[in-house]
């Protein structure tokens, strides 16, 4: 049966959960209507404070108080929990009780919307296969029973940001804060056996850099405001050097070195580190690929009909691939590692909305007729429970 693709005018809510970011919005938007970080804070607090007596006696009752978000980010003395780790959300009692959470706080608070009258979208670092199962299916659970969608899909982000650009195609490289892996997609497909993934992203990066800077500032600073500096001034060195020599003359501008830190000092922060936090995508971790190694992996793993298709369409995206230069050394790489045939074709793309590309894809697919055709509706859930496959959306692009 052929699906006629034409625009749908239904809302349809579209949520990317990453180990970072929780990204949600409507269908047919151009970018997510909010980004909040994946973390939930438990605080606990004395009810009573009205006098020292009070607070003596040993009377005060204790109740807990719950931040999503930014606001939980910012607590301090909470017990912080992030349900997905690495790409991947964690089934322990802890992190599903949180992402449960989190996920009605979205819908009730950040929405404002009665959700038992949408359908959503759900996107999804890990492609079809067996270990997905357990996953998606408690997904499945909450969404239809206890946030009580009206219908869900659930994609590969991968796939959706292939789809973002235009092309079911080619080779996505996703890069966020948990994770980086090399997906092929064939005609809106992941293939499974082919990704191949390195526990090497944003916040390693960020945690390299907290560590260069307290050696050169004597003091180690806030995660959050690593976080911060790496966003603002660090890019990747075009040439592989691993990081500017100390002697180096600095070839950046006054202003792309310079970082505000958070007592009102404004420091220039060299060359040396700029390059040399965001280097370990590229090596240097002991244990652990680069993206260049993942990426002829999944190229050798795959059959060579499709290698060219690959080669020809490699898309970065993610939070991670927003960094100054991350495309043309990605390029350099693999135009150095691959066989002749394939290295002059190689092309990597990279778009200007590529923070969010699982994110607009979802957004483009639901806004499709072919989106009722493949979700699953409350009542096929509940008829097809026992079966988990049914769990996933039927059909792709």
């Amino acid at each position: 049966m052929e699906l006629e693709c034409t625009m749908d005018e239904q809302d349809v809510v579209v949520l990317d959960a990453g180990s970072g970011f929780l990204k949600v919005g409507f269908c047919g938007e151009d970018a997510p209507r909010a980004v909040l970080p994946t973390v939930m804070a438990t605080a606990t607090a004395d009810e009573n404070r009205e006098d020292e007596a009070t607070a003596v006696s040993g009377d005060a009752q204790k109740k807990s108080q719950v931040f999503y978000g930014d606001e939980a980010v910012l607590q301090e003395n909470a017990v912080i929990t992030r349900p997905v780790q690495r790409g991947e959300l964690q089934l322990a009692a802890a992190e599903k009780d949180a992402m449960e959470n989190l996920l009605e706080h979205v819908f009730r608070n950040v929405l404002s919307v009665e959700q038992e009258d949408l359908p959503c979208l759900i996107a999804d670092t890990m492609p079809l296969g067996q270990g997905s199962y357990a996953t998606r299916q408690w997904m499945a659970e909450v969404m239809f029973e206890k946030i009580k969608v009206k219908s869900l899909a659930i994609f590969n982000t991968a796939a959706l940001s292939l789809f973002s650009t235009g092309r079911t195609r080619g080779l996505v490289v996703e890069s966020g804060e948990g994770i980086t892996q090399a997906v092929p997609v064939f005609e809106g497909y992941a293939i499974p056996h082919a990704i191949f993934k390195m526990k090497v992203a944003g916040q390693d990066i960020t945690h390299r850099l907290k560590s260069l800077m307290a050696e050169e500032l004597g003091e180690p600073q806030s995660y959050r405001t690593m976080q911060a500096m790496k966003e603002k001034v660090c890019f990747v060195a075009p040439s592989g050097s691993g990081g500017i020599p100390a002697a180096a003359s600095d070839s950046g501008d006054e202003e792309a070195r310079s970082f505000e830190l958070p007592d009102g000092k404004i420091i220039q922060v060299g060359e040396k580190i700029r390059t040399g936090a965001t280097e370990i995508l590229f090596g240097g971790v002991e244990g652990e690929a680069s993206m260049q190694k993942i990426c002829m992996d999944a190229v050798n793993t795959v059959d060579l009909d499709f290698r060219q298709d690959l080669v020809k369409s490699v898309v970065v995206a993610g939070g991670t691939s927003m960094l100054l230069n991350l495309a043309p050394r990605l390029r350099m790489e693999l135009k150095g590692a691959l066989a002749a045939d394939l290295s002059r074709t190689v092309e990597v793309v990279s778009d200007s909305q590529r923070r969010f590309a699982a994110w607009i894809g979802g957004s483009m697919f639901a806004s499709l007729s072919t989106f009722d055709q493949v979700a699953i509706t409350k009542q096929e859930y509940e008829d097809g429970k026992a079966d988990v496959r049914s769990l996933v959306a039927r059909k792709t692009f």
